[in-house]
């Protein structure tokens, strides 16, 4: 069907939702490259950002894949509050009612989850320049093993190299970096492209399928 021209991104219920839901990493390839939306947004429980990273939060390999294709990493990061109060859930991150523009803070730091914030946010520091931590989401990864990484990280330059990576894949859009035709005729040398398409951080391409935590 998808050879046939299906498209992706049409029916009711998200076709990459199910696919991350099922953690099938053969079916979410197939998606991506087909053009599947990586920054679709769910209609209940909306949170502020894009709606698959909540399945992939202890998965690296379902995580690197959505990044890879375009993830919108920088509303991960775009809290308000910066280092101002929290609201506070009466339950720990629930409401009784459908939570609205949910903040990426407020899901990674509640209580069953903030034991991979650490991981995840290291891992999602790949794929940005410079961006701020809000008081909430710091307060937890201070406490775990990769804050000195992600603290020197956070405060310091990045290379130059990265951020050429990243203003040219700015610059091409998701759509031509996930279709495989127009990255054949782009005139640069393979391990370029290779380097703009995160390729070596491509788990599931070379069969690395350790990242669950």
């Amino acid at each position: 069907l998808l050879n046939a021209g299906a498209l992706t991104n049409q029916d009711p219920i998200n076709c990459l939702q199910i696919a991350l839901r099922m953690g099938n990493y053969k079916l979410m390839n197939l998606l991506l490259r087909h053009g599947a939306n990586v920054n679709y947004f769910c209609r209940v429980n909306t949170t502020h950002f894009p709606s698959a990273l909540q399945y992939a939060l202890k998965d690296e390999v379902m995580l690197r894949m959505l990044l890879n294709y375009g993830y919108d990493v920088h509303r991960c990061f775009d809290c308000p509050r910066g280092n101002g109060a929290h609201s506070q859930y009466v339950t720990d991150g629930w409401t009784s009612t459908v939570i609205k523009d949910t903040m990426f803070c407020e899901v990674i730091t509640l209580s069953w989850l903030k034991h991979v914030s650490g991981k995840v946010v290291r891992v999602m520091l790949d794929y940005v320049d410079h961006v701020k931590i809000c008081w909430k989401l710091e307060a937890v990864l201070k406490e775990l093993e990769l804050w000195p990484d992600i603290h020197f990280i956070l405060t310091n330059p990045r290379p130059l190299k990265h951020l050429c990576r990243l203003k040219i894949r700015a610059c091409m859009g998701r759509l031509r970096l996930r279709c495989p035709v127009f990255m054949t005729f782009l005139p640069l040398p393979n391990c370029l492209k290779d380097y703009i398409l995160y390729k070596e951080y491509d788990l599931y391409g070379q069969e690395n399928f350790t990242g669950i935590y």
